[in-house]
């Protein structure tokens, strides 16, 4: 059995709650304030919505310690996104985010972000286009309470330990940026100016040496593509197609052309060894170059470059990675990459020998830089700390001490206080009531004081607006 996502078994002296138990909801005093009012009512108290801060304004709704919970425009069902953070002193809050103030004689703050943070909120936000977390839904969420004093000792081990989890993931971080800036460094040494001239390779012009060539799209519903590889079908290659590569070669491709459709539809195939890269949209950005496997086809949205006798694939490949794609597209709405932006790109052109010697020496160096981004890759800081939280709230995470009040008696403390405090309300007249007695009673006017303006009362109704902050 499980809550949210969470063994129900708890350690001794641990309890469920649900959150209505353990917090205030302050969702009434929110106020959303369009971008355009904001920017007409600078400061600087912080404004905060669904996920964090979203600008400044010029006063404070709220001025205390609180935990602020995102109703919509929230990844909720994405383990490693924020759902849940901590706000302190002057602030403003629009109808993105709940706003809870934590029952400080029954949960610590930070702790109940933490819980809500790696909380699963399956069955709780819904939402076709645009998730959200009700304020009833979220009252129900079941909340797991260790002692008080647990509670700290939980948040501090938390603390203390994913900080050193995010200094090691900077750490992997700078690591990886270091061994790209190594590659390119090593690519620059065969590819850049300096190094072409101290090599004394003659360098010509792409056009001279590759053929640069656009794809082709059949007429729409003119060909049926085979969606499996058969005997005797080609690859009609397509930008997508590239993230499915092992980074240099593509082999596969999600539709195929018999030789008959290809004949019929006029398609030019290319051999293998031709460097595709994208020509137009967004594909552009991702600098995406890749070498053909095997005779095949592409379309529109591809170019390939292909080496005349003399220049080798890998070698082309290798110069290519030196290339930004951005800096070649036009710049228009819809990038795109054409003919004459490759045609006039010089490239270095040494024997053939030459071109296979440095290509087996940049697989070498290449692939060791590859097993060391592997190896990068394969610490998983997010596994970590989600590790981290199951621990913490399986009370694995610190030691139970016996002198800790259970949490079952704050909880019974509590509600004996919310009760005691609803039934003194209860016991006091209603407004009506007063009404009544008052005006059974004749009464004077009051006294106008000097100076003091006689005080207007009425009703202020609270709106909870669901309008874009």
């Amino acid at each position: 059995m499980s809550e949210g996502g969470i063994s129900s078994d708890l350690p001794e002296g641990w309890a469920w709650a649900t959150l209505e138990d353990v917090v205030e909801v302050l969702d009434h005093l929110r106020v959303p304030v369009s971008a355009k009012e904001r920017a007409a009512r600078t400061g600087n108290v912080p404004y905060y919505g669904a996920a964090g801060q979203v600008g400044w304004i010029d006063e404070n709704i709220f001025d205390e310690d609180l935990v602020l919970l995102g109703e919509d425009g929230v990844q909720f069902f994405d383990a490693d996104k924020p759902k849940a953070y901590l706000v302190s002193g002057p602030c403003w809050v629009n109808n993105h985010a709940h706003v809870l103030r934590a029952q400080v004689n029954l949960v610590d703050r930070r702790y109940l972000a933490y819980y809500l943070n790696q909380f699963s909120y399956e069955g709780f936000a819904n939402g076709t286009t645009r998730l959200k977390l009700t304020k009833a839904a979220m009252l129900r969420i079941p909340v797991i309470l260790p002692p008080l004093e647990e509670q700290r000792r939980i948040v501090a081990m938390l603390d203390g330990q994913l900080s050193r989890l995010e200094a090691a993931e900077k750490s992997l971080g700078d690591a990886g940026r270091r061994i790209v800036l190594t590659v390119r460094s090593l690519l620059n040494q065969y590819f850049g100016s300096s190094g072409v001239r101290a090599r004394g390779w003659r360098c010509k012009r792409l056009e001279d040496v590759a053929d640069i060539r656009g794809g082709q799209t059949p007429r729409k519903n003119s060909v049926e593509f085979h969606t499996e590889w058969a005997s005797g079908l080609v690859p009609f290659w397509k930008v997508g197609d590239m993230n499915g590569a092992d980074g240099r070669l593509m082999a596969r491709s999600r539709t195929y052309l018999s030789a008959q459709q290809i004949a019929s539809a006029k398609i030019r195939t290319y051999p293998a060894g031709t460097v595709l890269l994208p020509k137009r949209g967004g594909a552009i950005a991702t600098n995406k170059k890749r070498i053909t496997a095997t005779v095949g086809a592409f379309d529109l949205n591809v170019m390939g470059v292909i080496p005349n006798q003399g220049l080798v694939s890998e070698f082309l490949w290798y110069w290519f990675q030196t290339i930004d794609l951005n800096e070649l597209s036009d710049g228009s709405n819809v990038p795109q990459i054409n003919k004459p932006d490759l045609s006039h790109l010089h490239i270095p052109v040494p024997s053939e020998a030459e071109q296979r010697s440095v290509v087996r020496y940049l697989d070498d160096h290449l692939a060791r830089f590859d097993r060391m981004q592997g190896s990068i890759s394969d610490v998983r800081p997010n596994w970590l700390r989600a590790s981290l939280l199951q621990q913490a709230f399986a009370g694995l995470l610190v030691p139970q001490d016996p002198a800790d009040e259970p949490a079952e008696a704050m909880l019974a403390r509590v509600r004996v206080q919310r009760q005691a405090a609803g039934t003194v309300r209860s016991r006091r007249p209603s407004a009506r009531r007063v009404a009544a007695q008052r005006d059974s009673v004749p009464q004077a006017p009051p006294l106008p004081q000097p100076g003091i303006p006689a005080l207007a009362a009425a009703t202020q109704p609270t709106f909870d607006l669901e309008i874009p902050s």
